[in-house]
Protein backbone atom coordinates (compact mmCIF):
# COMPACT_ATOMS: atom_id res chain seq x y z
CA UNK A 1 0.00 0.00 0.00
CA UNK A 2 1.43 3.38 -1.02
CA UNK A 3 2.17 5.81 1.82
CA UNK A 4 0.39 9.20 1.41
CA UNK A 5 2.58 12.11 0.31
CA UNK A 6 1.67 14.05 3.48
CA UNK A 7 2.96 11.29 5.75
CA UNK A 8 6.08 10.80 3.64
CA UNK A 9 6.75 14.54 3.81
CA UNK A 10 6.44 14.69 7.60
CA UNK A 11 8.69 11.63 8.02
CA UNK A 12 11.29 12.99 5.60
CA UNK A 13 11.39 16.33 7.42
CA UNK A 14 11.70 14.63 10.80
CA UNK A 15 14.64 12.54 9.57
CA UNK A 16 16.42 15.44 7.85
CA UNK A 17 15.77 14.44 4.23
CA UNK A 18 14.87 17.97 3.24
CA UNK A 19 14.77 17.59 -0.54
CA UNK A 20 12.39 14.65 -0.28
CA UNK A 21 10.34 16.47 2.36
CA UNK A 22 9.92 19.41 0.00
CA UNK A 23 8.78 17.17 -2.85
CA UNK A 24 6.28 15.18 -0.81
CA UNK A 25 4.88 18.22 1.00
CA UNK A 26 4.46 20.13 -2.27
CA UNK A 27 2.45 17.16 -3.53
CA UNK A 28 0.41 17.13 -0.29
CA UNK A 29 -0.59 20.82 -0.51
CA UNK A 30 -1.31 20.38 -4.20
CA UNK A 31 -3.66 17.48 -3.39
CA UNK A 32 -5.31 19.43 -0.53
CA UNK A 33 -4.83 23.23 -0.61
CA UNK A 34 -6.60 23.46 2.78
CA UNK A 35 -3.99 21.30 4.54
CA UNK A 36 -2.46 24.20 6.47
CA UNK A 37 -0.36 21.93 8.68
CA UNK A 38 1.37 20.53 5.59
CA UNK A 39 1.83 24.11 4.33
CA UNK A 40 3.46 25.02 7.64
CA UNK A 41 5.81 22.04 7.46
CA UNK A 42 6.64 22.92 3.87
CA UNK A 43 7.51 26.46 4.99
CA UNK A 44 9.88 25.10 7.65
CA UNK A 45 11.42 22.81 5.03
CA UNK A 46 12.17 25.73 2.71
CA UNK A 47 13.54 27.66 5.69
CA UNK A 48 15.93 24.78 6.47
CA UNK A 49 16.97 24.70 2.79
CA UNK A 50 17.91 28.42 3.01
CA UNK A 51 15.13 29.33 0.54
CA UNK A 52 13.42 31.89 2.71
CA UNK A 53 11.56 33.56 -0.14
CA UNK A 54 9.57 30.34 -0.59
CA UNK A 55 9.35 29.85 3.18
CA UNK A 56 7.73 33.28 3.59
CA UNK A 57 5.13 32.42 0.96
CA UNK A 58 4.11 29.18 2.68
CA UNK A 59 4.15 30.71 6.17
CA UNK A 60 1.74 33.27 4.75
CA UNK A 61 -0.54 30.47 3.55
CA UNK A 62 -0.38 28.65 6.90
CA UNK A 63 -1.36 31.86 8.77
CA UNK A 64 -4.88 31.35 7.40
CA UNK A 65 -5.31 28.04 9.22
CA UNK A 66 -8.44 27.67 11.38
CA UNK A 67 -6.20 25.81 13.84
CA UNK A 68 -5.05 28.52 16.23
CA UNK A 69 -1.72 26.87 17.10
CA UNK A 70 -0.79 26.41 13.42
CA UNK A 71 -1.84 29.97 12.54
CA UNK A 72 0.10 31.55 15.42
CA UNK A 73 3.27 29.54 14.73
CA UNK A 74 3.11 30.50 11.06
CA UNK A 75 2.46 34.16 11.89
CA UNK A 76 5.47 34.33 14.23
CA UNK A 77 7.77 32.70 11.67
CA UNK A 78 6.45 34.93 8.87
CA UNK A 79 7.04 38.05 10.98
CA UNK A 80 10.57 36.98 11.94
CA UNK A 81 11.55 36.19 8.36
CA UNK A 82 10.12 39.32 6.79
CA UNK A 83 11.86 41.47 9.39
CA UNK A 84 15.33 39.95 8.89
CA UNK A 85 15.09 38.48 5.39
CA UNK A 86 18.25 39.05 3.37
CA UNK A 87 17.72 40.83 0.04
CA UNK A 88 19.89 38.24 -1.72
CA UNK A 89 20.52 34.48 -1.73
CA UNK A 90 23.59 32.77 -3.18
CA UNK A 91 23.63 29.30 -4.72
CA UNK A 92 26.58 27.18 -5.85
CA UNK A 93 26.44 23.87 -7.70
CA UNK A 94 29.31 21.75 -8.98
CA UNK A 95 29.65 18.60 -11.10
CA UNK A 96 33.21 17.20 -11.25
CA UNK A 97 33.30 14.04 -13.38
CA UNK A 98 35.67 11.51 -14.96
CA UNK A 99 34.88 10.11 -18.44
CA UNK A 100 36.56 6.91 -19.64
CA UNK A 101 35.61 7.69 -23.23
CA UNK A 102 37.88 10.73 -23.24
CA UNK A 103 40.14 9.60 -20.38
CA UNK A 104 39.59 13.04 -18.94
CA UNK A 105 38.39 14.95 -15.91
CA UNK A 106 35.63 17.51 -16.50
CA UNK A 107 34.19 20.14 -14.20
CA UNK A 108 31.02 22.15 -14.57
CA UNK A 109 29.86 24.63 -11.94
CA UNK A 110 27.99 27.87 -11.32
CA UNK A 111 27.88 30.42 -8.54
CA UNK A 112 24.79 32.63 -8.60
CA UNK A 113 23.40 35.43 -6.42
CA UNK A 114 19.70 36.16 -6.81
CA UNK A 115 17.99 39.36 -5.79
CA UNK A 116 14.56 38.92 -4.25
CA UNK A 117 11.69 40.85 -5.77
CA UNK A 118 7.93 40.68 -5.31
CA UNK A 119 7.54 39.60 -8.89
CA UNK A 120 7.59 36.28 -10.76
CA UNK A 121 11.03 37.10 -12.24
CA UNK A 122 14.24 37.03 -10.15
CA UNK A 123 17.32 38.90 -11.46
CA UNK A 124 20.74 37.43 -10.70
CA UNK A 125 24.50 37.75 -11.18
CA UNK A 126 26.36 34.59 -12.10
CA UNK A 127 29.76 33.05 -12.80
CA UNK A 128 29.87 29.76 -14.71
CA UNK A 129 32.85 27.46 -15.20
CA UNK A 130 33.25 24.77 -17.87
CA UNK A 131 36.63 23.09 -18.17
CA UNK A 132 38.61 19.86 -18.32
CA UNK A 133 42.07 18.53 -17.51
CA UNK A 134 43.29 17.51 -21.01
CA UNK A 135 41.95 20.67 -22.70
CA UNK A 136 42.27 19.28 -26.24
CA UNK A 137 43.01 16.25 -28.39
CA UNK A 138 46.19 16.39 -30.50
CA UNK A 139 46.64 16.78 -34.25
CA UNK A 140 46.88 19.66 -36.71
CA UNK A 141 43.24 20.51 -36.04
CA UNK A 142 42.87 20.10 -32.26
CA UNK A 143 39.51 19.10 -30.82
CA UNK A 144 38.61 20.86 -27.59
CA UNK A 145 36.64 18.82 -25.11
CA UNK A 146 34.96 21.65 -23.17
CA UNK A 147 34.37 25.40 -23.29
CA UNK A 148 37.55 26.00 -21.22
CA UNK A 149 36.11 29.24 -19.88
CA UNK A 150 34.74 31.26 -17.01
CA UNK A 151 31.53 33.08 -17.91
CA UNK A 152 30.53 36.01 -15.66
CA UNK A 153 27.14 37.43 -16.53
CA UNK A 154 23.80 38.79 -15.41
CA UNK A 155 20.39 37.31 -16.03
CA UNK A 156 16.95 36.52 -14.69
CA UNK A 157 14.84 33.45 -14.07
CA UNK A 158 11.20 32.75 -13.41
CA UNK A 159 9.90 31.11 -10.30
CA UNK A 160 9.08 27.42 -10.81
CA UNK A 161 5.69 26.74 -12.38
CA UNK A 162 4.70 23.07 -12.32
CA UNK A 163 8.42 22.26 -12.26
CA UNK A 164 9.27 24.51 -15.22
CA UNK A 165 11.83 27.34 -14.90
CA UNK A 166 12.65 29.80 -17.66
CA UNK A 167 15.88 31.79 -17.65
CA UNK A 168 18.16 33.99 -19.74
CA UNK A 169 21.50 35.75 -19.27
CA UNK A 170 24.15 37.82 -20.98
CA UNK A 171 27.84 37.62 -20.19
CA UNK A 172 31.39 37.32 -21.46
CA UNK A 173 33.22 34.01 -21.84
CA UNK A 174 36.84 34.33 -20.68
CA UNK A 175 38.95 31.39 -21.85
CA UNK A 176 41.66 30.37 -19.39
CA UNK A 177 43.83 28.93 -22.21
CA UNK A 178 44.99 30.11 -25.63
CA UNK A 179 42.89 28.12 -28.11
CA UNK A 180 44.05 27.25 -31.61
CA UNK A 181 40.56 26.89 -33.10
CA UNK A 182 40.02 30.61 -33.63
CA UNK A 183 38.10 31.19 -30.39
CA UNK A 184 38.99 34.57 -28.92
CA UNK A 185 40.10 34.92 -25.32
CA UNK A 186 37.06 37.16 -24.63
CA UNK A 187 33.77 36.30 -26.36
CA UNK A 188 30.24 37.65 -25.83
CA UNK A 189 28.05 34.93 -24.38
CA UNK A 190 24.25 34.97 -24.52
CA UNK A 191 22.31 31.96 -23.32
CA UNK A 192 18.87 31.06 -22.06
CA UNK A 193 16.21 28.45 -22.08
CA UNK A 194 13.81 26.43 -19.98
CA UNK A 195 14.16 23.39 -17.73
CA UNK A 196 11.72 20.89 -16.24
CA UNK A 197 12.39 18.41 -13.47
CA UNK A 198 10.10 15.80 -11.97
CA UNK A 199 10.63 12.92 -9.57
CA UNK A 200 8.36 10.03 -8.66
CA UNK A 201 8.45 7.31 -6.04
CA UNK A 202 11.18 6.58 -3.50
CA UNK A 203 14.01 8.97 -4.36
CA UNK A 204 17.45 8.86 -2.74
CA UNK A 205 17.03 9.51 0.98
CA UNK A 206 13.40 8.34 1.15
CA UNK A 207 12.49 6.75 4.50
CA UNK A 208 11.39 3.49 2.86
CA UNK A 209 12.65 1.40 -0.07
CA UNK A 210 10.89 1.24 -3.42
CA UNK A 211 10.88 2.12 -7.09
CA UNK A 212 11.60 5.60 -8.38
CA UNK A 213 11.77 7.62 -11.58
CA UNK A 214 13.42 10.99 -12.32
CA UNK A 215 13.10 13.11 -15.45
CA UNK A 216 15.15 16.18 -16.42
CA UNK A 217 14.47 18.06 -19.64
CA UNK A 218 16.23 21.22 -20.86
CA UNK A 219 16.21 23.47 -23.90
CA UNK A 220 19.27 25.75 -23.98
CA UNK A 221 20.22 28.44 -26.50
CA UNK A 222 23.95 29.35 -26.58
CA UNK A 223 25.17 32.14 -28.85
CA UNK A 224 28.78 30.88 -28.84
CA UNK A 225 27.66 27.55 -30.35
CA UNK A 226 26.88 29.30 -33.64
CA UNK A 227 23.55 30.53 -32.20
CA UNK A 228 22.48 26.95 -31.66
CA UNK A 229 19.76 25.52 -29.41
CA UNK A 230 20.34 22.18 -27.69
CA UNK A 231 17.72 19.88 -26.20
CA UNK A 232 18.46 17.42 -23.41
CA UNK A 233 16.22 14.71 -21.98
CA UNK A 234 17.53 12.49 -19.19
CA UNK A 235 15.50 9.75 -17.52
CA UNK A 236 16.52 7.49 -14.65
CA UNK A 237 14.29 4.70 -13.42
CA UNK A 238 15.21 2.10 -10.84
CA UNK A 239 15.03 1.01 -7.22
CA UNK A 240 16.08 2.57 -3.92
CA UNK A 241 16.96 -0.26 -1.48
CA UNK A 242 16.74 -0.06 2.29
CA UNK A 243 19.55 1.91 3.93
CA UNK A 244 22.66 -0.14 4.66
CA UNK A 245 23.40 0.11 8.39
CA UNK A 246 26.55 -2.04 8.04
CA UNK A 247 28.12 0.59 5.77
CA UNK A 248 27.56 3.56 8.05
CA UNK A 249 23.95 4.25 7.03
CA UNK A 250 24.66 4.40 3.34
CA UNK A 251 21.75 5.42 1.10
CA UNK A 252 21.91 4.17 -2.46
CA UNK A 253 19.92 3.37 -5.57
CA UNK A 254 20.37 1.43 -8.80
CA UNK A 255 18.77 2.53 -12.05
CA UNK A 256 18.74 2.53 -15.85
CA UNK A 257 19.75 5.69 -17.71
CA UNK A 258 18.00 6.72 -20.91
CA UNK A 259 19.38 9.98 -22.33
CA UNK A 260 18.79 11.84 -25.59
CA UNK A 261 20.56 15.00 -26.84
CA UNK A 262 19.50 16.92 -29.96
CA UNK A 263 20.20 20.32 -31.49
CA UNK A 264 18.48 22.72 -33.87
CA UNK A 265 21.34 22.78 -36.42
CA UNK A 266 21.50 18.97 -36.62
CA UNK A 267 25.24 18.66 -35.96
CA UNK A 268 26.54 15.14 -35.34
CA UNK A 269 28.21 15.87 -31.99
CA UNK A 270 24.92 17.16 -30.54
CA UNK A 271 22.65 14.35 -31.73
CA UNK A 272 23.06 11.11 -29.80
CA UNK A 273 21.30 8.75 -27.43
CA UNK A 274 22.69 6.85 -24.43
CA UNK A 275 21.46 3.93 -22.39
CA UNK A 276 22.99 1.99 -19.52
CA UNK A 277 22.94 1.14 -15.80
CA UNK A 278 24.03 3.39 -12.97
CA UNK A 279 24.32 3.65 -9.21
CA UNK A 280 24.05 6.67 -6.90
CA UNK A 281 24.90 6.77 -3.22
CA UNK A 282 25.44 9.03 -0.26
CA UNK A 283 26.28 8.57 3.40
CA UNK A 284 24.13 9.93 6.21
CA UNK A 285 26.71 12.48 7.34
CA UNK A 286 26.97 14.00 3.84
CA UNK A 287 25.05 17.19 3.02
CA UNK A 288 21.58 16.42 1.56
CA UNK A 289 22.51 17.62 -1.94
CA UNK A 290 25.80 15.69 -2.20
CA UNK A 291 25.82 12.38 -4.07
CA UNK A 292 28.33 10.10 -5.81
CA UNK A 293 27.38 8.42 -9.10
CA UNK A 294 28.81 5.78 -11.44
CA UNK A 295 27.20 5.28 -14.87
CA UNK A 296 28.08 2.81 -17.63
CA UNK A 297 26.65 4.08 -20.91
CA UNK A 298 26.39 2.82 -24.47
CA UNK A 299 26.02 5.74 -26.86
CA UNK A 300 24.75 5.99 -30.42
CA UNK A 301 25.14 8.98 -32.73
CA UNK A 302 21.88 9.82 -34.46
CA UNK A 303 23.56 11.64 -37.35
CA UNK A 304 26.64 10.54 -39.31
CA UNK A 305 27.38 13.60 -41.47
CA UNK A 306 30.72 15.10 -40.41
CA UNK A 307 31.42 12.48 -37.75
CA UNK A 308 35.14 11.53 -37.96
CA UNK A 309 34.75 8.65 -35.49
CA UNK A 310 32.66 5.56 -34.91
CA UNK A 311 28.86 5.68 -34.88
CA UNK A 312 28.70 4.44 -31.28
CA UNK A 313 30.73 4.57 -28.08
CA UNK A 314 31.03 3.27 -24.51
CA UNK A 315 31.57 5.65 -21.60
CA UNK A 316 32.08 5.05 -17.87
CA UNK A 317 31.30 8.26 -15.97
CA UNK A 318 32.21 8.69 -12.33
CA UNK A 319 31.45 11.90 -10.51
CA UNK A 320 29.92 13.95 -7.71
CA UNK A 321 26.99 16.32 -7.66
CA UNK A 322 26.83 19.02 -4.98
CA UNK A 323 24.78 22.16 -4.42
CA UNK A 324 24.08 24.55 -1.55
CA UNK A 325 22.39 27.89 -0.94
CA UNK A 326 22.77 30.59 1.70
Amino acid sequence: EEVPARQMGFLSFQRGFLLDARRYLEQAVSDDPDDYEAALKLAWTFNALKRDDEAVRWFSVARKSPNRDVAEEAARAHRNLTEVESPVVSTVWALPMYSSRWNNLFAYSQGKTEFFKNSPVLPYASVRFMGDARQKLGGPFPQYLSETAFVPGVGARTRPWHGVVGWGEAGVAVSYIHRQDGTARFTPDYRGGASWTRGFGHLLGAPSPGRFSEINADAVYVSRFDNNTLFYAQHRAGYTPRKSESLGVMEWQVYLNTNVTLDAKRQYWANFAEIGPGIALRWKHWPPALRFTVNALRGFYLRSEGNPGKPNFIDIRVGFWYAFSR
